[in-house]
């Protein structure tokens, strides 16, 4: 009896062992979100393409997930890179995962998808506006301007969910109509997106719409869209603007209220003796002159 004790204790000692190994090689294993980011820079989509084929050929987790949910799909679309989304798809990503739905003040936070995400990946347009002083030719600039219509193209065609929205009710037709990308707008509604599907505060598509871009305008209307609320959708892409006009330094109009955009407001809140809410209330709204 005492040397089948002592075997079944040699035995869970080897499987502890074998078990700390592995949790030990897990913890080892690169992190494809890391890797989608090395593809960040001006030009620099390549480096990015390999580290991810290397993550994933190391063990990497071609869905891993980071504090917020957001996977490396969901990373590579926000990058706006096309080959790298084209790439995680191709090994198995899944289209359909959301991030975290936590309403906290982390637009890392708001239930998108990768489809959400990449129809308002706003960083092609500024790559774009560098590319030229980087010495990069014109066919870098119109691939980049065109990254957001192929990632959408992209994902649909992998499966992913045309009408799904994010914790406020937005859908990747709205994203796109926000940011003003015409051929993500066209592919989506080309794949039955709903025209008329409102958000939390009842806004349709056409209410994230730029007034002056009527190419995007005209598409939604064609497709049957209702006509305006009246309500903008526009608030924090307008206060960007306005903020930026007025000489706080926020150049990238990303259309996201995340914490860069609530320190501003605070400063120019401060400035101009109103309530350092970092929100866009209605005073401030007033101030800024937006609606």
């Amino acid at each position: 009896m005492k040397c089948a004790a002592s075997g079944f204790s040699a035995s869970v000692r080897l499987a502890a062992v074998l078990l700390g190994l592995m949790a030990a090689a897990a913890q080892r294993r690169p992190s494809v979100i890391d890797a989608v980011h090395k593809g960040h820079a001006v030009g620099r989509e390549r480096d990015g393409i390999e580290a991810v084929r290397a993550a994933l050929d190391s063990g990497g987790d071609v869905n891993e997930r980071d504090a917020s949910e957001w996977t490396p799909l969901m990373h590579a679309a926000l990058e706006c890179r096309a080959e790298i989304v084209a790439l995680l798809v191709e090994r198995g990503a899944d289209v359909r995962l959301r991030a975290s739905s936590a309403r906290t003040t982390s637009f890392m936070d708001h239930g998108q998808s990768a489809l959400t995400i990449g129809a308002s990946c706003f960083i092609a347009r500024r790559r774009a506006a560098l590319a030229p002083e980087r010495g990069m030719p014109e066919s870098y600039v119109q691939t980049e301007l065109a990254a957001p219509q192929k990632i959408v193209g992209q994902l649909i065609h992998a499966g992913a969910e045309v009408n799904g929205a994010d914790a406020d009710g937005r859908t990747a037709l709205m994203m796109a109509a926000m940011q003003g990308w015409e051929g993500a707008v066209r592919e989506l509604l080309a794949a039955k997106a709903l025209v008329n599907a409102r958000d939390r505060e009842g806004r349709l598509a056409i209410d994230y719409v730029d007034p002056t871009n009527l190419g995007i305008i005209n598409l939604l209307q064609r497709a049957g869209s209702s006509q305006p609320t009246g309500r903008s959708g526009r608030a924090v892409c307008d206060a960007e603007r306005a903020l930026d006009r007025l000489g706080y330094d926020t150049p990238i109009i990303d259309c996201i209220a995340g914490q860069q955009l609530r320190a501003v407001l605070i400063r120019f809140q401060n400035d101009h003796k109103l309530q350092a809410t970092g929100d866009l209330d209605a005073p401030t709204r007033k101030a800024l002159e937006i609606r």
